[in-house]
């Protein structure tokens, strides 16, 4: 029988824009927190490195040796990529003798362009507790690497890469431990420090197939699809949120991270039971529009649901279906908005700006339909190709990837009918456009709205119109915002809640 050994996770959680801002509060990882207890629980001792800024070669290097570690897992974001590289290059040449195991989203999508980076000596490929629990076990036990360890990628001694298949998915959540909290600073993590927010999963995988998302992709990971969208029992679900609450009693607020927590009905309606009769608290989540009828806004607000996020992405029902795969209409997605907002919740959504064939007159579409929604909050970003993704697909086809973009471009597609300074004028007038609309559709009807929208509509597409200059000025007015909020979370994080608070409470009058 083996003895434990030491294991690393590094955590790379920073984006570039911050990757030389000390002092900020990281984020909660639950793959990572739900590997270290599977580990734990197999008898081996788990330390993270969590990173919220990019270390030079020094600090890195006398971090790890530090921990101590015998054998090394690096947890690896798309958007992470450059700044993972440049850190298993640092192991490799100080740490020759330590193996490096690679995992999350970029390895399980990208499996041959992580296996090749060097320093990594096997890649993980799915979901990685008991694969990597298995694969850390027979290190410890034989002092080498499984060649023939299942959902691992692993290179041999002489160069060459063993790739064997993905392990079946967990059927039954309930079986997992629940996720180790200890493993991170958690009661000072971001959402916990400024908000008393604690982020949770109840559930994994999702059944839909948006083109531009991981989740259909890593589903396809799998021989078997069929089940792959699961959840955690609703009792067990409540007593993972009771644990939180002992972790932390301070905690006010839940925020589930699943991609969809209504995606089945019945589970949705008892867990909802449950949480109100036990947990008691506020909490935040995901939902896809089409699943919400007016039962359903009834129970979320009743059960203690004050914000929900809905998946918009663009406002035009054409571009949505035929490069999105999502097929709802804006009728009915204005009709679900104000539903939510009757019941007193707030309404934020998720919309990505520079898509495939996107136009300006189509990010203006996306523009009006949050007006028409009387959303409150909006989450926007650039379109990002993901790996293996069916959007990338699209994209390459067009020849709208040009190789030459510089990986801090935020812009990564270059369309000749959308340029890229109108991309950044629409991304940084988003929410002022919304607002301007929302004025417009409140206070007018008719054929004297119907003029003014066309008269909104033919400024801001208008040639003449200095979309590139406005377009400068407000990114830096953003980025000066942004500095300031970021300067009052981290020194008045009071401040910064009340304010917060005071922001939140108007949303939800509407």
């Amino acid at each position: 029988m083996y003895q434990g050994i030491n294991v690393l996770l590094i955590y790379p959680d920073f984006i570039e824009k911050h990757k030389n801002k000390r002092n900020l509060p990281g984020n909660y990882n639950e793959g990572l927190a739900s590997i270290s207890a599977v580990l734990k629980e197999g008898g081996h001792d788990v330390c993270l490195y969590h990173q919220t800024y990019m270390p030079d070669k020094n600090e890195f290097v006398q971090k790890v040796k530090d921990f101590k570690p015998d054998i090394i897992g690096i947890a690896i974001r798309t958007s992470a990529l450059g700044f993972a590289t440049q850190m298993t290059e640092w192991l490799d040449e100080e740490f020759p003798d330590i193996f490096v195991m690679a995992g999350m989203y970029h390895a399980s999508l990208a499996p041959q362009e992580v296996i090749e980076l060097r320093g990594v000596d096997a890649v993980c490929i799915g979901e990685g507790e008991y694969p990597c629990l298995d694969f850390v076990s027979y290190f410890a036990e034989f002092g080498r690497l499984d060649l023939e360890a299942e959902s691992f990628w692993v290179k041999d001694l002489d160069g060459t890469v063993h790739k064997n298949p993905v392990r079946a998915y967990i059927t039954d959540l309930d079986t997992l431990p629940f996720p180790d909290l200890d493993l991170f600073d958690y009661p000072n993590l971001y959402s916990n420090k400024l908000q008393h927010t604690a982020e949770v999963i109840v559930g994994r995988g999702c059944v839909y197939s948006c083109t531009y998302c991981a989740n259909a992709e890593l589903r396809n990971l799998y021989p078997e699809k069929s089940g792959y969208t699961r959840f955690r029992s609703p009792e067990n679900a409540v007593q993972l949120l009771e644990r939180v609450l002992e972790k932390d009693p301070k905690i006010k607020i839940f925020s589930f991270n699943d991609a969809i927590l209504n995606v089945f009905e019945d589970w949705f309606y008892e867990f909802a039971e449950l949480y109100k009769k036990r947990i008691g608290k506020k909490y935040v989540c995901n939902l896809r529009v089409e699943l919400i009828n007016e039962k359903m806004v009834k129970v979320l607000a009743e059960s203690g649901c004050y914000l929900v996020t809905i998946g918009l992405e663009n406002g035009n029902e054409e571009l949505r279906t035929k490069y999105l795969k999502r097929t709802m209409k804006n009728d009915h997605i204005i009709s679900v908005s104000h539903m939510l907002k009757n019941a007193g919740i707030i309404v934020n959504t998720y919309n990505i700006i520079g898509l495939p064939y996107e136009t300006p007159a189509l990010s203006l579409e996306t523009i009006k339909l949050n007006a028409q929604m009387h959303t409150d909050n909006i989450i926007i970003s650039y379109f990002y190709p993901y790996p293996q993704t069916k959007i990338l697909e699209i994209a390459e086809e067009a020849g709208f990837i040009d190789v030459t973009i510089s990986p801090d471009d935020p812009v990564r597609l270059r369309m000749p009918q959308y340029k890229r300074s109108d991309l950044i004028y629409f991304r940084y007038s988003f929410l002022k456009f919304i607002r301007k609309y929302r004025k417009v559709y409140k206070t007018l009807s008719g054929e004297k709205l119907e003029n003014e929208i066309n008269r909104l509509d033919s400024i801001i597409l208008g040639e003449k119109h200095p979309r590139k200059l406005i377009g400068i000025f407000r990114r830096r007015t953003y980025r000066a915002t942004v500095a300031v909020k970021r300067i009052a979370s981290q020194y008045l994080p009071a401040v910064y809640k009340m304010l917060k608070g005071v922001r939140d409470k108007k949303a939800s009058k509407g």
